[in-house]
């Protein structure tokens, strides 16, 4: 195959390979988790990675994916054909993002490194389709995750699924504040501030005894923060293991303002109803936590104050906005395929094109800027991200004239037909009218030649 037909010649797409880390060999990786078995119809594993960032972030279906494939010369095959692959190249795919995201290691900037930790769920479309949870850690300072994890409904929110390094500052809400994940956070020498409800964690007076919420709320204004000792008591069912696992933490309470505290008890009041409780009322210790913030840390008080803390917290909210241009700006949101193995291709495809975006917007946010701005003006990471995604679709899809997609579109114009339905299409209704047409004049093939 000469060098202007052969699918690497394209300079843009050989430029995203040389993206990927150089300890990756997609060769024998792919060989390895079984994504590459004979090239037959699939020359070599680039080819194989081209396929399924066509099919997962090109937007493209899979007979459409096959059509532009031999159109473009890159492969023949048949949409099944090509769903086979991508079922069994779920494996490798991951392999890439994942070596994408042990790549992205760097040297501190500071000796505190900020984690957010948050889950996204991804639906899939149909009533018969799968529910999977994408669990991430962000990185504020640089822009980008730096831990990804796929896993269906079952895999529940914990801090024990990520893994963090001496120093780093954990960010979480809710969701994460279990005992044994900040057990697993202090384990790994790292330091966290968590968000918690007054019933999310026991927690204990300096002196063991029972912590007294009412007396922590009386006195505080809209706006006023308090700090306290407290200690952190994990002691499993039925308190079999008193004192085993208890550790010193800080309380830092912040009083609402009137409007947030209105929100939120109408948010208790809504859920107590939609639940149906037994109850006629909420617990009123619920409804008096509703006008206050708590945050849980470990960081020692002479690093951080506790208004730097709820500043930090703050930034948690950088993780959602992640999730946000992730789903909107990659179409990651809605999960076309129902089959698991799939799933798990489309999503890694997308991974790997996010995480390739990710790099470049990192990249960029250490450089200055060559050419002054208005005062006032900001980056948008979602604009930046919808222009990246479109020049990586660029290098994926190419460049080809129509005189060499012409002969290859004859051979893969299979992939083009809609296969048979009970309606018929206005396409063949037209064509079937027009045949009608002619055998009443007793037109015929010959005579309109």
């Amino acid at each position: 195959m000469d060098s202007e037909t052969h699918p690497h010649f394209d300079l843009a797409w050989r430029d995203l390979l040389s993206r990927l880390p150089d300890s990756l060999d997609l060769d024998k990786s792919a060989r390895k988790h079984g994504a590459l078995k004979r090239k037959r119809v699939v020359r070599d594993a680039a080819t194989m990675l081209r396929l399924a960032l066509a099919y997962g972030p090109g937007g493209m279906s899979l007979r459409s994916a096959a059509a532009w494939a031999g159109g473009s010369n890159i492969a023949h095959l048949s949409d099944v054909g090509l769903l086979k692959r991508l079922k069994g190249a779920s494996d490798w795919l991951g392999h890439i993002a994942a070596s994408l995201l042990a790549n992205s290691a760097r040297s501190r900037f500071a000796e505190r490194r900020l984690r957010i930790v948050d889950g996204s769920v991804i639906r899939s479309s149909g009533k018969a389709g799968t529910d999977w949870r994408l669990h991430a850690t962000y990185d504020p300072t640089e822009g980008r995750f730096s831990q990804l994890e796929i896993s269906d409904t079952h895999g529940g929110e914990s801090l024990s699924r990520h893994k963090f390094e001496e120093g780093d500052i954990v960010l979480g809400d809710r969701g994460y504040a279990r005992t044994p994940g900040l057990l697993h956070v202090r384990e790994m020498g790292a330091d966290f501030i968590m968000r918690i409800g007054w019933s999310t964690i026991r927690l204990l007076a300096p002196g063991g005894s029972r912590l007294d919420w009412n007396a922590i709320y009386a006195g505080m204004q809209p706006g006023d923060i308090a700090e306290h000792e407290v200690l952190v008591d994990h002691s499993g069912r039925k308190r079999g293991m008193l004192g085993a696992s208890t550790f010193r933490a800080r309380l830092i309470v912040r009083r609402k303002d009137e409007a947030s505290s209105e929100r939120a008890r109408r948010a208790i009041w809504f859920a107590h109803r939609r639940k149906q409780r037994v109850a006629a009322h909420p617990n009123p210790l619920t409804v008096a936590s509703a006008d206050f913030l708590l945050l849980l840390t470990s960081v020692p008080a002479c690093e951080m104050s506790p208004d730097r803390v709820v500043a930090t917290y703050r930034l948690r909210w950088q993780i959602e906005l992640a999730f946000k241009r992730l789903k909107s700006g990659l179409g990651i949101g809605a999960l076309p395929a129902r089959d698991s193995q799939l799933a798990r291709s489309w999503l890694a495809a997308h991974l790997i094109v996010g995480l390739l975006i990710d790099e470049v917007v990192s990249d960029s946010l250490v450089f200055p800027l060559l050419s002054p701005i208005r005062r006032g003006a900001h980056l948008s990471l979602w604009r930046m991200q919808r222009f990246l995604r479109n020049v990586l679709l660029g290098a994926v899809f190419g460049e080809h004239r129509l005189s060499q997609i012409g002969p290859g579109l004859v051979a893969t114009v299979r992939n083009l037909f809609e296969p048979p339905r009970r309606r018929i299409s206005q396409f063949g209704r037209l064509h079937a009218l027009v045949g009608d047409a002619c055998a009443d004049t007793g037109i015929t093939k010959e005579t309109r030649e």
